[in-house]
């Protein structure tokens, strides 16, 4: 299996084996955040910890984390303390992914009695007690339960006590035991599947063609980085007022190119805050090596070589890279930016390889919580998605989920959760940002609170946040080289605009609606061929009079058709005017 081939096919396997276990979780597990959601990663290491393989089917962020988890539990537990059928767990967010929600289990893999590798699986729990799903914690105290690297499992007989602590902190205790015994499942997936290709493959260990797999991804990488101009490129953000903030977050970032190497600096960038949305380095490098990866090298397989050629650096006690016990439940709210802030400097020296900005980033998401008629407690998690940014040679795709990749939870189980009826859930006209290629479309999702036999037990918990990216805000959803911006975001209880991020009490029959923008456009849009712009208009995208404010696009009103005349006249005239 040394030459190129063979490595190749074992390769191949390595993904096949992650895959087959995230396919076991999904099967497994109890909650839709996990079978519907998709918020979860499955990787597998080498002996040495080092990251060989990753679930394709994934949440994004966990790319650049896992591998600093798995060396955390390696430091922890000595190798020679462990035996077949141990399982390692912790959701220390500076161990691990980052907020105490996050649960990362280990097992260590065994072959002809020798530690050949470990199996690790992250899974998002809806709850681990504490406050629920809200920016107005102030510290992490106030958040729940917080698990150190514990042994769950101890020569495969389960650790019942642990099992019993957690199960007494948080509020669906079978539902939350029962994804964290689908992510063993799924460990035990992966280190079947690690045993069954060390026998086939004949192979005595994973070093050797571990240090092939990781060299193959860095190489690629690196060559691709080391086509772009060396220097210094900066970009900045202010974002959106987030719960009760008073102050804006800064963002500032310096990209530093360097022959075949990228330096990503946060210096000068906003302090630690008094609410749940500090983020740990773990979550920061992840989130920033993932988009260098996206727009230089994105068809290189997911390990440890794409992370290599990256670094990242954040003051510490800053907001980026945060100290315990600082609040970091909705530290997604900041870091799903990092992406769009860096392919910001990223443009400057590679134009043509990033993307504008998204209308879904960052997730838009909702916690809903109490009691059923019954005494049962509820918990549903719904999420919108906006639209992807235009990109140099194709317009963006409709409501998809950028960066962190999750899926549409279905109406229908976010109902079964939850006592609410969906109402509407449409694309909005007119909300992709205008341009040569334009934005994907949002959309406008609307809920009532279930009344009658279906309502709940009491008001009804929702933490709630939208998008807040309003064209005319400091963070609008950005187009690229002349493009417009991605328009139609609004959350409203009842008619009325509310402010994001906070808890509200609802009662039956109350109304929300959230609004998640389009993505931005790329290029201008009075380059964009007139006979597209008739097609959006025809496919409902785009309305007769946004054809002619945005694109210049007059149509003719009997048919449809492009009014080839008016429309050269309209876009001479803008081109002079400008």
């Amino acid at each position: 299996m040394h030459d190129a081939v063979g490595l190749q096919i074992t390769w191949n396997r390595l993904i096949s084996v992650v895959d087959e276990a995230a396919t076991g979780l999904v099967r497994t597990a109890y909650s839709s955040v996990v079978r519907d959601f998709h918020d979860y990663c499955c990787a597998l290491f080498d002996q040495d910890a080092n990251m060989l393989a990753h679930s394709t089917k994934t949440t994004a962020g966990f790319l650049g984390i896992v591998p600093e988890v798995m060396r955390h539990f390696v430091q922890a537990i000595a190798r020679e303390e462990m035996r077949p059928g141990d399982v390692y767990i912790t959701n220390d967010p500076w161990l691990a992914s980052g907020h105490l929600l996050d649960i990362a289990a280990a097992t260590p893999v065994f072959y002809d009695a020798r530690l050949i590798g470990f199996a690790l699986c992250i899974v998002h729990h809806y709850d681990m007690g504490g406050r629920l799903a809200t920016t107005e914690s102030k510290s992490l105290y106030e958040e729940g339960l917080k698990l150190p690297i514990l042994k769950l499992y101890d020569a495969g007989v389960p650790q019942n006590h642990i099992f019993q602590i957690l199960r007494a902190n948080v509020r669906m205790p079978d539902r939350i035991a029962g994804d964290l015994r689908a992510q063993i499942a799924s460990n035990n997936i992966a280190a079947a599947g690690l045993e069954r290709l060390m026998a086939d493959a004949d192979l005595a260990d994973l070093r050797d063609v571990g240090r092939k797999i990781v060299a193959r991804t860095e190489r690629s990488l690196r060559r691709k980085i080391a086509a772009l101009p060396d220097g210094i490129y900066r970009n900045e953000a202010t974002l959106p007022l987030i719960g009760g903030l008073t102050e804006p977050i800064e963002i500032r970032v310096a990209l530093e190119i360097a022959g075949d190497e990228i330096v990503i600096d946060y210096e000068g960038s906003s302090g630690e805050v008094d609410a749940a949305l500090n983020i740990t380095l773990n979550m920061t490098r992840s989130y920033s090596v993932y988009p260098i990866k996206l727009a230089l090298d994105p068809g290189i397989p997911n390990n440890e070589g794409f992370l290599r050629p990256v670094t990242v650096k954040a003051p510490a006690g800053s907001l980026l890279n945060c100290r315990p016990p600082a609040a970091t439940w909705g530290r997604t709210i900041v870091a799903h930016n990092f992406p769009e802030i860096i392919f910001g400097a990223l443009a400057q020296a590679a134009p043509d390889r990033v993307i504008a900005a998204c209308g879904s980033t960052p997730l838009a998401a909702m916690y809903l919580s109490g009691q059923r008629q019954d005494g049962r407690n509820f918990l549903g998690l719904i999420a919108h998605l906006g639209g992807f940014g235009g990109r140099a040679h194709s317009d963006g795709p409709h409501c998809l989920g950028f960066p962190y990749n999750v899926a549409n939870i279905p109406i229908e189980v976010t109902e079964a959760d939850a006592p609410i009826v969906y109402t509407a859930k449409e694309l909005i006209p007119d909300s992709g940002g205008p341009g040569e290629s334009r934005g994907g479309l949002g959309q406008r999702v609307q809920f009532r609170v279930a009344e009658g036999d279906h309502a709940a037990k009491g008001k009804l918990t929702a933490a709630i946040r939208g998008s807040g990216r309003h064209p005319d805000s400091a963070f609008p959803v950005t187009g690229r080289f002349g493009g417009g911006p991605g328009r139609g975001d609004h959350l409203t209880l009842n008619g009325t605009e509310i402010p994001h991020g906070v808890q509200h009490r609802l009662g039956p029959g109350e109304e929300i609606s959230v609004g998640m923008p389009g993505g931005g456009g790329f290029g201008n849009p009075l380059d964009r061929d007139p006979a597209r712009v008739a097609a959006d208009v025809a496919a409902g995208y785009v309305s007769t009079t946004g054809a002619r404010a945005d694109y210049g696009v007059v149509l003719k009103p009997a048919t449809g058709g492009v009014d080839q005349a008016q429309t050269d006249n309209e876009r001479q005239r803008r081109r002079t005017d400008a």
